[in-house]
């Protein structure tokens, strides 16, 4: 069940793009977009888990206030399971949000601070400082 990589890459990875295709292809890491900010690591196990083993989550954060900021990388420890979670998890709903999978070349300490100024979800008026 071989699942096929997309034509997104990571514009900061440290490498060769022959280097960053190697390793997308042998990859067990799992990048998850468009989360919820209230999305938990423990939902994250719970689906996730249906799977296959996870072996970590690590969760994005806002550089500056260290809050969740709508993404997470999800380490297998195989990738069967990983393409098992490409297959049955990419595009369906989680906290009123349809989250996106994608191949991630593996994590890399630093990595989960968010890049943006904000996700662009909106902030209710209790959030806006």
């Amino acid at each position: 069940m071989a699942h096929e990589l997309s034509s997104y890459r990571d514009q900061h990875f440290k490498g060769s793009r022959t280097e960053q295709e190697r390793l997308l292809a042998q990859s067990c890491t799992l990048y998850v977009g468009n989360m919820s900010f209230y999305t938990t690591e423990e939902q994250l196990y719970e689906l996730f888990g249906k799977c296959g083993d996870v072996k970590r989550i690590v969760m994005g954060l806002d550089k500056f206030k260290r809050t969740p900021c709508g993404f997470c990388f999800i380490e297998f420890y195989n990738r069967q399971d990983g393409e098992h979670a490409m297959a049955y998890i990419n595009s369906t709903r989680l906290d009123d949000r349809i989250i996106r999978t994608d191949w991630d070349a593996g994590f890399v300490e630093g990595r989960q601070y968010g890049r943006g100024k904000n996700g662009g979800q909106p902030y209710t008026a209790n959030e806006v400082e």
